[in-house]
């Protein structure tokens, strides 16, 4: 089992690529391909956030090793 402090690190860390990529939709897209494709990756890390958070709660989160 992961501890606490990697876990919240791994939220952090997804939560600003989140932020990051949002910013690049607001100042950074120079067509729809682009925000098609930004937009699917928010999508994707929101989905492995909530993913994150529902195993934390659970506590069912082990190594795969």
């Amino acid at each position: 089992m992961h501890d606490p402090e990697t876990i919240q690190s791994l939220i952090h860390y997804i939560r600003k690529r989140i932020d990051d990529t949002k910013d690049h939709i607001v100042y950074g897209v120079d067509n729809l391909e682009q925000l098609q494709y930004a937009k699917g990756k928010i999508g994707a890390l929101e989905a492995l956030l909530q993913d994150l958070k529902d195993l934390q709660k659970k506590g069912e989160l082990v190594d795969d090793e």
